[in-house]
């Protein structure tokens, strides 16, 4: 039983919690109307369902309890789901705002995913990460919904599943736990090798033996981002940039800045895409590893096909933000 100091102590916290998320909303209001650059962008429309490719969903900094942008956000999911033969959803983080779930019966779980994401076209599998803000409730309750969720698919902090494309073509994803993975490296001796980090040996092993034909890994944290608002993750730029090169990664896909962005170091294979703007969307940034950048709400769609990957940036108000043509 909870002493009257402990309930005094639980009820600060919430009221704490809705405040922030209070001035995260009011921000939103100033910083997430869409670029000046709408107009000249092509309507959904102009997308042809292609039932011979793998389209699959990426949501990221999502979890506003129904606020902000996120039911509009859904609205399309729903209407592009419907469009195309939707395969599955990863999401890459910040899945309940702002202090994550605190069990598998948190009412946050029907407030803000199970009531938001109820259209049975998004009715498929859906592989989330880890972000920050999941990591200020529990996030094992998170990893053990799946066993209570049709859809709900995370079997640890971090995994790796794979999906087939064709009868000959086959895609490894590799959803990391970027939290826990920075928090370790920080933490780890002079001279001490990565090697120490579990998360990152079991990534390195999963890398080193996977012989599909295309690997996609996912995490909350940015490698690459041009936001003002965080930026680069140094740390996730020595842990995973070399490892992405040896092994021949095609994309990294995070949110964390909440924006949409694709960005490319010269003369490396890796696609880094920022896609967090499943909830709300702050200014977006650009520097010169920038190949495109856009403020607005949305979400990421992907066509994988045997020789190609076409990603999308749809944006809330049905539009295509941005499309890019991946050929192996």
């Amino acid at each position: 039983m909870k002493t009257k100091r402990g309930l005094i102590g639980v009820q600060i916290k919430k009221l704490v919690a809705g405040f922030v998320l209070l001035l995260l909303l009011a921000f939103s209001i100033t910083s997430c109307s869409y670029s000046e650059k709408d107009n000249d962008f092509p309507d959904t429309g102009d997308i042809i369902s292609d039932t011979s490719t793998l389209n699959f969903f990426v949501l990221s900094d999502w979890g506003f309890n129904g606020s902000g942008t996120q039911r509009e956000v859904a609205g399309e999911m729903s209407l592009m789901a419907r469009k195309v033969k939707l395969g599955f959803i990863l999401t890459c983080g910040d899945n309940f705002q702002v202090a994550g779930v605190k069990s598998t019966s948190d009412t946050l779980w029907k407030l803000n995913y199970e009531n938001v994401y109820n259209d049975s076209a998004l009715q498929v599998k859906w592989y989330p990460a880890l972000g920050n803000h999941d990591y200020l409730g529990n996030p094992d309750a998170q990893v053990e919904y799946t066993a209570l969720s049709n859809t709900w698919t995370m079997p640890a902090r971090f995994y790796s599943f794979v999906k087939q494309v064709n009868t000959s073509t086959f895609a490894r994803f590799i959803v990391l736990d970027t939290y826990d993975l920075v928090t370790r490296f920080q933490q780890l001796d002079a001279g001490q090798a990565p090697e120490a980090i579990a998360q990152y040996s079991w990534m390195k092993n999963i890398l080193a033996s996977a012989k599909e034909k295309w690997i996609f890994v996912t995490g909350h944290y940015p490698v690459y981002s041009s936001s003002n608002v965080h930026g680069d993750t140094p740390e996730l730029k020595t842990l995973l940039r070399p490892l992405f090169e040896q092994y021949h990664v095609d994309f990294y896909i995070c949110g964390h800045d909440h924006n949409f962005e694709h960005a490319r170091e010269k003369g490396e294979q890796t696609d880094y895409i920022v896609t967090g703007t499943g909830g709300w969307a702050r200014p977006e940034g650009s520097n010169s590893r920038t190949v495109f950048s856009l403020s607005a709400a949305g979400f990421t769609m992907v066509s994988l096909a045997a020789d190609s990957a076409t990603l999308r940036f749809i944006t809330a108000d049905n539009h295509i933000g941005y499309s890019y043509v991946k050929k192996k």
